[in-house]
């Protein structure tokens, strides 16, 4: 029988985004010694509501991911799993080779309902994950691990990496958020990002889980343990854009915590914001750095600036509150440049051929698990908006007279991906 999931609210694309970034530990989770940030094989996505009462697939599992310039073999290495409070393990024995770039997937328990089956599993386990709460460790041996309820599991030579989620008792830095049925702990950049914090380092969404035949994403790094540094000159903002190989194309993302200090790019005309992503606010996660219920608040570094975007992500009034859908097009209003082009409007219909009709209508829960993942590897973006004061600019949705907001991922290749939004009681 599989543990139930804790109730948890909505997902939050990364810890870097929130507020509690950098905060003391509550007194319920003790400060825990960091591991050395590891330079190679990390655990990258895992997974503990298979085959429960609204999963998506019918078996838990944890994703490995290689983070370094080279391959790294596990053969003799395990995955290891214990509950949130406990020190009784239970291991998956790993074999093979992980390439640069690589992910690796070790499939375990199965739970009693139907669901989609997982990708081809690199290995195969037999570990019961809870749905909500518990601690994973990537261990270089067979030897079962013997820590938790009471007793420190770092530092530990042989402990390669270690996420704890929810209520653990062990974690790198403070703990990862917790999961749900629907929900599973993504590691940032892909898996590319380790500060030795799963708070800092993982965010929930829906499960996607990457095998050995997935795409390869080599890290801008190299893997030499530190995130690429070139998002934005954080001293004058110069605009170079960053050089990362990151899986999206577009440079490897880099991350920091959301900020109450705003910059002034923007003016009240609708326009074209081109920046660089650096920290996400959903809803419900706090209610400093601009946060709120029906808003996911993009912080977006221009100039050396920080400009606040706020994306409708549900509605005062009416029901039902946004919908969401992506189209791939060129970028409009000429080549990626940093800074505020004011004048740049976007209609739907007569720029991207979108109807009212070809929106899918959404859940607040959905629409930010959508975003989420659309935006988890953005580095580079460009935003159609309109300014509301002098320190952010107010997004996005159907607006209508060719004054209609989104966002565009990637915007520097040569098919960038526009985010689109609108509230379902418009029709066009």
């Amino acid at each position: 029988m599989k543990l139930p999931a804790r109730p948890t609210q909505f997902a939050v694309l990364a810890a870097l985004a929130s507020c509690a970034y950098g905060t003391p530990e509550s007194p319920d989770q003790p400060p825990q010694i960091l591991a050395t940030g590891s330079p190679d094989i990390v655990i990258s996505q895992l997974y503990g509501g298979g085959g429960n009462s609204g999963a998506q697939f019918t078996h838990d599992f944890v994703e490995l991911f290689n983070r370094s310039a080279s391959s790294v073999s596990i053969t003799g290495w395990t995955v290891q799993y214990a509950s949130s409070t406990g020190n009784s393990w239970a291991a998956a024995p790993l074999s093979g080779t992980i390439p640069a770039g690589g992910y690796y997937l070790v499939q375990l328990a199965a739970g009693s309902g139907t669901a989609a089956a997982l990708p081809t599993p690199d290995a195969t386990g037999s570990m019961n994950m809870s749905g909500s709460t518990g601690k994973v460790a990537l261990v270089s041996n067979q030897t079962l691990l013997r820590c938790g309820g009471g007793t420190a599991c770092l530092p530990n030579a042989a402990i390669h990496d270690l996420v704890g989620y929810g209520s653990a008792d062990s974690f790198e830095g403070s703990a990862a958020p917790t999961q749900a049925n629907t929900t599973a702990g993504f590691r940032a950049g892909g898996g590319c990002t380790d500060t030795n914090s799963n708070a800092a380092d993982f965010t929930t969404a829906a499960p996607d889980p990457r095998n050995s035949a997935s795409a390869h994403n080599v890290c801008g790094g190299g893997g030499g343990g530190t995130p690429d540094a070139g998002v934005a000159d954080a001293g004058g903002g110069g605009g170079t854009p960053d050089a990362g190989g990151g899986g999206t194309g577009d440079g490897t993302p880099t991350r920091q915590p959301c900020t109450g200090t705003f910059g002034s790019a923007m003016t009240a005309t609708f326009g074209r914001l081109d920046g660089f992503l650096v920290a996400i606010v959903n809803p419900n996660t706090t209610t400093s750095c601009r946060g709120d219920d029906n808003h996911i608040h993009l912080q977006v570094r221009v100039n050396g600036g920080i400009e606040d975007i706020a994306v409708n992500a549900a509605s005062t009034t009416g029901n039902p509150n946004v919908d969401f859908r992506t189209v791939g097009a060129a970028l409009r209003g000429g080549a990626w440049s940093e800074g505020w082009h004011p004048g740049q409007t976007l209609d739907y219909p007569g720029n991207l051929g979108v109807s009212s009709t070809s929106f899918t209508e959404e859940t607040l829960t959905q629409l930010t698990a959508s975003v989420d993942n659309a935006i988890a590897n953005a580095n580079h973006v460009s935003i159609f908006g309109t300014g509301f004061d002098g320190t952010g600019g107010h997004l996005i949705h159907r607006q209508g007279g060719s004054h209609d907001g989104a966002i565009v991922i990637n915007p520097t290749t040569s098919n960038p991906t526009y985010l689109l939004f609108h509230f379902t009681t418009q029709s066009f």
